[in-house]
């Protein structure tokens, strides 16, 4: 659409020039302005009707401008024509490359609603390396997230159908952010009926709806006011903590986070104690907890801990060594 506007921009201020300046040659040959204008609408659009040219040079004048109007208005539908043909066969096209993906796609996420919430998930996620599928009803927010290379489904994410085409069935989790309490239930509720071992995380807008959501299915409720002011709260009574606790979401100045790192079956990690490990040696990296195969968490770990198969570390640091971490946690160096 963009591009048909600019093309049909240029088309017109085309036009606009050539009336401009026929109107100008015809008021040099002698015509009053209307008249000269009236003359000129009628020769570019090959009319004709009624024409008040008179003399050679007027008529030789009328020529070339029944010529420069032919062509231009041809330019206009070819322009307008093209433009239009295009974007049908770019949304055919972006329609069959969207079926075929996500067709494909396994082990993603779904984020339903792509608001102020929604875009900050999808850039997580993306940053973090895990493949997600958005589903947006709002087609302006559906159009902004497909130009920026996210793969969107324009459709209701209340719909049973919906979330089937989004692949539920290979998903490994759906986070809801959708504007109601009401759309955030009913999704979830949804979800957990078509896939009952999908992690499923919801917003929850009211405090009254977070007994629903659990209710309903929903492993994790976020309420964001809740946390939003307590973190607020906390950078006045506590600033220190705050700090410490804004690295697990990278909601910090410095370029220090927290994150996770799951040792894998091919890890050099693997049997070793931490001390034993090149975590801290060569990665500057704390581990400030442990959560073990069992699902036990083990916070501030003694050095004499072994690590095994399965175990996820929680992890400080700087992201590009956090993010060496992982790949050395998961294959091994």
């Amino acid at each position: 659409m963009p591009h048909l506007l600019h093309r049909l921009k240029l088309a017109i201020l085309l036009i606009a020039v050539i009336t401009l300046l026929g109107t100008l040659g015809y008021r040099i040959a002698g015509l009053s302005w209307m008249d000269a204008l009236y003359q000129t609408v009628v020769t570019i659009s090959t009319v004709g009707y009624n024409d008040l040219s008179e003399g050679l040079g007027v008529r030789f004048f009328t020529i070339i401008m029944i010529g420069v109007g032919t062509v231009s208005i041809a330019v206009l539908i070819s322009l307008i024509t093209g433009s239009v043909v295009e974007n049908q066969l770019r949304d055919i096209f972006g329609r069959r490359r969207l079926e075929k993906t996500l067709r494909t796609i396994e082990d993603h996420v779904i984020i339903c609603g792509y608001g102020r919430l929604g875009r900050t998930i999808a850039g997580e996620l993306a940053r973090k390396g895990i493949p997600f599928v958005v589903i947006e009803e709002d087609p302006t927010r559906a159009d902004y997230a497909r130009e920026h290379d996210v793969i969107a489904v324009q459709a209701d994410a209340t719909e049973e159908e919906t979330l089937t085409d989004a692949g539920i069935a290979r998903a490994r989790g759906l986070l809801t952010t959708l504007g109601s309490d009401a759309a955030n239930v009913y999704v979830t509720l949804t979800a957990k009926q078509m896939h009952r071992e999908l992690k499923v995380v919801a917003i929850a807008l009211d405090d009254g709806a977070r007994n629903k959501l659990r209710a309903a299915g929903a492993d994790d409720v976020v309420s964001p006011y809740v946390i939003g002011g307590t973190w607020m709260a906390q950078s006045i009574a506590s600033p220190t903590a705050a700090d410490f606790l804004k690295m697990a979401t990278g909601m910090n100045p410095m370029n220090f986070y927290m994150d996770e790192q799951r040792v894998g079956a091919r890890s050099t990690l693997r049997d070793k104690r931490l001390m034993d490990t090149p975590i801290r040696r060569d990665f500057g990296v704390i581990v400030v907890a442990v959560r073990k195969s069992d699902g036990s968490i083990k916070t501030n770990p003694s050095p004499e801990m072994e690590l095994h198969e399965g175990d996820v570390l929680v992890s400080l640091g700087e992201r590009e060594k956090l993010d060496a971490l992982k790949g050395l946690a998961e294959v091994g160096a």
